[in-house]
This record gives structure tokens, C-alpha cells and sequence, in this order.
């Protein structure tokens, strides 16, 4: 009786050992069943540790819209790597964990550039739009300027309304006497004399255009 309990006990050992190997297997199991193309064996390494793989996600990151999308990339990143490394990896918790902290410090570089680009726009943006606001102000001054100049000349009278057009369009002086039909000492004289009262009204000489 005593040799039968013995035996008995022995068996009811080595089903014990069995179940625990096939519910709860090591990871030297699990990582040589990877090798040899068991799924669920890969499956089963990655539920055993997600909790923490998870954990170091939410300690490097800290942002919850990020981390399921990292975890899913660790994962896919994971079941790339592992089947042509599984007889290299002495300790599957080390491994995962190199792995998972990989993707998070790619995470943060890669977010950190993306910031560092959209700076650098955003700056230069904000410079084109300063220059433009500039552009715009120069404009509108230019333009109030050449409205005062226009009223200046209105004020002297038609025959140097005339003559201000065609010298403001880059006509020469024996242009515009020609267009004007009058002589090229008349329309010096008048663009003389517009000069004189604008720089005595504005403080500003006249820059026409070049002459044609």
C-alpha cells in the first residue's frame, strides 16, 4: 500500500508539473515554441507581459490619446523581431522591455521634431505675415502720399495736371511737350515749379519714374 501511495503521488506530480507548463508556461517554453512558429505561444508572451509593457508606455509618454498607438506599435514591432531572435534572448522580460522602450524614445524624438518643424513654420509664417502687414502699410502710406501730392498739383491748376500725368508715367520733358503740344522749357518750368510746392507742403522730393 505504501508503494502505491508513493506511485500515486509521483503521478499525480508529474500532471501537476504538465498543467502548470501548459497554463502558466515559462518563458524559455513559450520563446522555443515562438521559434519553432506557435502563435499562440507568441500570443501568450505578449498577454504575460502587457500590463507591463503598458506601464512603461504610460511612465515615458504620459499621454493617453499616445499610448494605445504605441502599444499597438510595440506589439507589431515585437512580432517582427521576435521569431528571428528568439534563440538569442536570455531574458524575454529584458528584450520586451528594450523593445517597448525603443518605440517610446522614437515616440518622443520623432515628436519632438515634429514640433521643432511646426516652429519653424509657424515662425516663418508669422515672419511672411509681418512682412505682408509691413508690405500693406508701406502701401497704404505710399498711397495716402501720392493722393496729397495729386491734390497739391490739382491745387496749382489743369496745365500742371497735365504735365504731372505724363512726367508720373515716365514721359521726358520733350515727350510730354510733344503729347502736350507745348514746348520743352514750358513743361520744365511746370515740373520745376511742382517740385517746389511739394517739397515746401510735404518735405519730400518728387521721384518719378525714369523717364522713357
Amino acid at each position: 500500500m505504501p508503494h502505491c501511495d508513493l506511485f500515486c503521488l509521483f503521478q499525480g506530480l508529474v500532471v501537476w508539473i504538465e498543467t502548470e507548463d501548459l497554463t502558466n508556461p515559462s518563458d524559455e517554453i513559450l520563446l522555443a515554441r515562438i521559434q519553432n512558429g506557435d502563435d499562440d505561444a507568441l500570443v501568450a508572451l505578449i498577454k504575460k507581459y502587457e500590463r507591463l509593457l503598458k506601464t512603461i508606455i504610460h511612465y515615458e509618454i504620459g499621454n493617453v490619446e499616445e499610448e494605445a498607438d504605441i502599444y499597438q506599435e510595440t506589439v507589431l514591432a515585437i512580432v517582427r523581431r521576435i521569431r528571428r531572435q528568439a534563440d538569442d534572448i536570455a531574458s524575454a522580460e529584458q528584450w520586451l522591455k528594450q523593445v517597448v522602450r525603443s518605440k517610446c524614445k522614437a515616440f518622443l524624438t520623432d515628436a519632438k521634431k515634429r514640433g521643432l518643424i511646426r516652429e519653424a513654420a509657424d515662425e516663418h509664417y508669422t515672419s511672411v505675415a509681418e512682412q505682408e502687414a509691413d508690405e500693406r502699410m508701406r502701401q497704404y502710406h505710399l498711397d495716402e502720399r501720392v493722393h496729397e501730392v495729386r491734390e497739391i498739383v490739382e491745387g496749382l491748376g489743369f496745365i500742371y495736371v497735365e504735365v504731372f500725368e505724363l512726367w508720373e508715367r515716365g514721359l521726358t520733358e520733350a515727350g510730354s511737350a510733344a503729347a502736350l503740344k507745348i514746348s520743352p522749357n514750358t513743361v520744365k518750368s511746370r515740373r520745376n515749379k511742382i517740385r517746389k510746392v511739394v517739397r515746401e507742403r510735404l518735405g519730400v522730393s518728387l521721384t518719378p519714374k525714369k523717364a522713357k
